[in-house]
């Protein structure tokens, strides 16, 4: 009880970051739709022209749907943040990308897709080893082509340095995982992804932008181990989030400090949205991890609405592996 109580002083501590919810809301009601009509012209024709089995391309196609949304709302969020132009066909397949990209490296799959994942992200040959693998490549191809420019340095170093996080990650599924590890997987996989989706939608970074969305990227990582804490605990996952190390209120903490650096950057008037959005993943992510039952009940109709399909978590692309036993 001690702790609910406490994530709801954290939430209101946090309201201040709200005051952009209802632009950020607006920007998001509009955006869906187009984004909807974006995943069925750019991601829908590859998935079905890749994947064989009809049942699970139906499932990696509910998982990507619901991925390009979410994802693609946040790109679509920076993008108005720093004044780019918004890419709806890349968010879409950015979106897919991260979802089929985690369930290839979190599933229980042969190792060997290791190196030729490290081969797609370095920008060396690529051959697949199985048809998801083949859809990922795709897709990823499909990102270059479309960009319009060369994403900086710090992106494909990014590249490089989310998968051996990843690679690490697997850790997770030991039994007593040191807390360093943790750690150092949490920084280093949020901050990486970030990084590079951010890195897509405006090109360039400065230095003060880097760490900025870097930082970021290490906060959102911790929200959604805090929403999954009992998903992970299920699949023998262990995070900061589910040994407590990690708290609500400590990630909401971390939040209302990237405000007024947001500011700083972008301006008060843009970074309102913005950090209206943040506050909406915080929220939602509350709700989700201390109201699951409104998540069950729009679980069925978010896979016929976009809107829907935001509001729940999803399903994963590909199965989760299992936990790791002592040999």
């Amino acid at each position: 009880m001690g702790q609910r109580i406490a994530e709801l002083g954290a939430l209101l501590r946090s309201l201040r970051m709200a005051t952009g919810l209802p632009s950020a809301a607006l920007a998001a009601y509009r955006s869906l739709p187009g984004l909807a009509e974006a995943y069925e012209q750019v991601v829908a024709p590859v998935l079905a022209d890749t994947l064989t089995d009809p049942r699970g391309r139906d499932r990696v196609d509910r998982s990507l749907r619901a991925m390009s949304a979410k994802f693609g709302l946040a790109m679509l969020g920076y993008a108005r943040l720093t004044g780019c132009a918004p890419q709806l066909d890349v968010a879409v397949l950015a979106g897919g990308v991260t979802r089929l990209y985690d369930d290839l490296i979190d599933g229980d799959v042969d190792l060997s897709a290791d190196a030729r994942l490290a081969d797609l992200l370095g920008n060396r040959h690529f051959v697949p080893g199985t048809e998801v693998e083949l859809l990922l490549g795709r897709m990823v191809y499909e990102i270059e082509g479309r960009l319009g420019h060369t994403p900086d340095e710090s992106v494909f170093m990014a590249l490089t340095s989310l998968h051996e996080y990843q690679v690490l990650s697997r850790r997770q599924r030991e039994p007593n995982v040191p807390v360093d590890v943790l750690e150092k997987i949490t920084r280093g996989k949020g901050s990486a992804a970030n990084l590079i989706l951010c890195g897509i939608v405006k090109p360039g970074l400065n230095q003060v932008e880097r760490e900025l969305v870097m930082d970021l990227g290490e906060a959102l990582q911790s929200l959604d181990d805090y929403m999954d804490i009992d998903l992970d605990r299920d699949h023998g996952v262990t995070t900061l989030a589910s040994l407590g190390v990690v708290t609500l209120p400590h990630i909401a903490g971390r939040l209302r400090v990237m405000r007024p650096r947001l500011v700083s950057c972008y301006g008060r008037r843009a970074a309102g949205p913005y950090c209206g959005m943040l506050y909406f993943l915080l929220l939602k992510s509350w709700v989700g991890r201390r109201l699951p039952v409104l998540g069950r009940l729009v679980r069925g109709p978010a896979r016929k609405s976009a809107v829907l399909a935001f509001l729940s978590r999803g399903e994963d692309a590909l199965p989760a592996a299992g936990p790791e036993t002592p040999a």
